[in-house]
């Protein structure tokens, strides 16, 4: 079923079982394991099926500290979340890369928050293998032994510092459309759009939410009365109302973390052969249609021996300074040089070209950083409220001189490990500084079996609450290099699983 705020009369009670606070892949994934079951679902959504402009100007935000875009353009509110300004082509819809974290990612930072997961690796990948499924990707295969090819080879690394794994890219729609239109469908599924919840109303005991207040953009308020209540709105969003609501505790809002994207270096071939060579590091469709790119990743010695921030390398044809070829292989040489200005992003397809180094002259490299956790980058309340009322958040980052030296520290590796390897040369721009603009929010929330370390605890459960849940990359303790919807969608599941085998009050 589907309702909209807006159309709501003043102060309409909304009583569920179960209400999701966000419509991204998180509260998505979650709500859509309760369809057809004798368990009522609320689904709030601050925006609409499209794209709006009214919702967006609740995202703006102040940013105090280093450089960033800003907290408006990192995020996204309507039906399918921040998925609704993916820029990853995919089958000529828009997509995004999907990865899971590394089994090392769940061990102890080395970081001032030191502590890791609450769970191990290998508890999530029962849920990695149903997030495949649900993010219409392939089969849970990440190595390059998965999907590499006599016509396309992994490339022989000398050492082992470095190694080929694999991203799936997968597309938006299922959570934009596809699933959202099935909950509206749903017998015991509400979704409702245009509905912002602004804050919770605990219990005299504080210990049990009994109430959330939920705003339309017309100005009028209503409430929503559940039995469990999950916040799925986003590494902002999450703490924002946790705090606006005087829950949780004196973490909640630390430890943001991004995804750091480093363009300092370039790969000069040895030979021109490279570039057919590497064709498996472009994406392209495996034998079952799977879309599926190589890339270069840091081993586990490196990490946990050689103390490294996990990362991924990306490899990116540099087109030649002069006029590429006519014909087809010049209309996609100009395409992918529109895609890399003004920095290289994703700029897949050059293996289609039957000559690629005709059009290419050298690799650029695309490094996807980890960003440790610190309790100082954290997502406060401003003094600037917006259009409902509620305070604006102040996003406190910085990239900090021990981030940056062991940038600096990773480059070299990088270098000796790919000239090592015959791949080329390498040239450093020591000047280029790290772009933390990748839009991977999260850390905010963190979980930790114990209060003192974390927001909720290893089942999401908010600490020193009883029927308060978050799901999303806020959870997060720590959070690697990967694009994180994969491990969200499989989160959501383990919290699905939770709730419906007794943990909702």
């Amino acid at each position: 079923m589907e309702l909209d705020a807006r159309r709501l009369t003043d102060d309409s009670i909304l009583d569920t079982d179960l209400c999701i606070i966000g419509a991204g892949p998180a509260g998505i994934a979650l709500a859509r394991e309760f369809v057809g079951l004798d368990i009522g679902v609320l689904l709030l959504e601050s925006g609409g099926w499209d794209s709006e402009e009214w919702p967006q100007a609740l995202n703006e935000g102040a940013v105090a500290g280093d450089h960033y875009t800003g907290l408006r353009p990192t995020r996204h509110r309507q039906v399918g979340g921040t998925t609704g300004i993916w820029n990853t082509p995919v089958r000529g819809e828009s997509g995004a890369k999907y990865v899971p974290l590394d089994p090392w990612d769940f061990a102890p930072p080395r970081s001032k928050m030191a502590t890791g997961w609450p769970i191990e690796r290998e508890e999530l990948d029962p849920f990695y293998r149903r997030a495949q499924i649900i993010c219409a990707l392939g089969p849970f295969g990440y190595e390059a032994r998965d999907w590499a090819t006599p016509r396309r080879p992994a490339l022989r690394m000398s050492g082992d510092w470095l190694v080929t794994r694999a991203y799936q890219f997968g597309v938006r729609r299922p959570f934009a459309t596809i699933y959202p239109r099935q909950l509206r469908e749903s017998a015991n599924v509400r979704l409702c759009l245009h509905a912002t919840a602004c804050r919770l109303i605990p219990d005299a005991s504080g210990a049990r939410v009994v109430e959330a207040r939920v705003a339309a953009p017309t100005g009028r308020w209503h409430r929503v009365r559940a039995t469990t209540f999950v916040l799925a709105g986003g590494a902002i969003e999450n703490p924002r109302l946790l705090l606006n609501s005087g829950l949780g505790n004196d973490l909640v809002g630390r430890c943001f973390m991004e995804h750091p994207r480093d363009h300092a270096l370039t790969l000069h071939p040895a030979a021109p052969e490279l570039f057919t060579g590497a064709g498996f590091y472009d994406a392209h469709p495996a034998a079952d249609g799977t879309i599926v790119g190589g890339r270069l990743a840091l081993s586990e010695r490196a990490i946990l021996d050689a103390g490294h921030p996990n990362a991924s390398l990306t490899l990116l044809p540099r087109l030649r300074a002069e006029s590429p070829p006519s014909g087809v292989a010049g209309r996609l040489a100009r395409r992918l040089r529109e895609m890399a200005a003004p920095a290289p992003r994703e700029g897949y397809g050059w293996s289609k070209l039957r000559d690629p180094a005709r059009c290419f002259d050298a690799f650029r490299i695309l490094v996807n950083l980890e960003q440790r956790p610190h309790p100082e980058n954290r997502v406060a309340l401003g003094e600037e409220r917006d259009a409902l009322g509620m305070p604006r958040p102040v996003l406190h980052w910085h990239w900090r001189r021990e981030e940056q030296e062991a940038l600096v520290r990773l480059r070299a590796l990088l270098v000796s490990a790919l000239e090592s390897a015959g791949l080329g040369r390498v040239e450093v721009d020591s000047a280029s500084p790290a772009d933390p603009n990748a839009h991977h929010h999260s850390g905010t929330t963190r979980m930790a079996r114990d209060p003192r370390n974390g927001v909720v605890d290893a089942e999401g459960r908010v600490h020193g609450t009883r029927n308060l849940f978050v799901a999303g990359a806020s959870v997060f303790p720590t959070a690697g290099f990967a694009n994180p919807t994969l491990t969200v969608v499989a989160l959501a599941l383990r919290l699905a699983d939770h709730l419906k085998a007794g943990a909702m009050p």
